[in-house]
């Protein structure tokens, strides 16, 4: 199969900027900033691009179908703008205080949900709902590492007794789960270095330089 133009041109790109990326693990240079601004750059004009078409859509175009309540949260975005004016920069205040206060009350609800409320519910059933024997064991295990854990980060009494064999247990728990946590983050940089590496290999060298589909 024979590779047409857009597709060499492509590869190059994509194993110009791969390539300044990886130079970084020789040294800091001016090939690597030239790449890393650049991507920098074509992703702020994405985010851009996308925004804009997100304000026509869920915006612009719903107002002029009727839906003129919209037009509070739009002129509260074009309010957010008035910070590149020095004269006007103290309007900004208004929008990015109900911007915060939205966020905030959002978050709250979804940690208090999430991380808390159907975390202890996991927890709790994970204990009295198991039908095997290996579910109990690994509820027991689930139900010991939350408890422990948590009397870890108590700080207003001192690690003593029963509280001080508690929060070593807990010390464990969460020095497993962070190696864990650290093992799949290393594993997903892997994935992407090889996923990466084979671009070279098998569409920048194959593909572009030697021509073989």
């Amino acid at each position: 199969m024979k590779v047409n133009f857009w597709e060499i041109l492509g590869a190059w790109v994509g194993a110009f900027f791969v390539i300044s990326v990886m130079t970084m693990l020789w040294k800091d240079n001016p090939y690597f900033r030239f790449g890393q601004q650049a991507i920098i750059g074509a992703t702020i004009a994405h985010m851009v691009l996308f925004n804009m078409k997100n304000v026509i859509n869920m915006a612009l175009i719903p107002i002029s179908k009727g839906q003129l309540l919209l037009i509070i949260p739009f002129i509260l975005g074009l309010m957010t703008y008035t910070r590149l004016l020095k004269d006007y920069a103290w309007i900004a205040k208004y929008p990015t205080s109900v911007l915060v206060g939205v966020g905030v009350g959002v978050m709250i609800a979804g940690t208090l949900r999430g991380q808390i409320i159907d975390q202890v519910k996991a927890t709790v059933m994970d204990v009295f709902a198991a039908t095997t024997a290996t579910d109990t064991i690994n509820g027991v295990i689930i139900a010991v590492g939350t408890v422990t854990a948590i009397t870890f980060w108590i700080f207003t009494r001192e690690h003593t007794g029963a509280l001080g064999m508690s929060a070593k247990i807990g010390r464990v728990f969460l020095m497993i789960s962070l190696g864990a946590n650290w093992a799949g983050e290393e594993v997903w940089y892997l994935t992407q270095m090889i996923g990466r590496l084979i671009f070279l290999i098998e569409v920048f060298i194959k593909g572009a330089l030697l021509g073989i589909a």
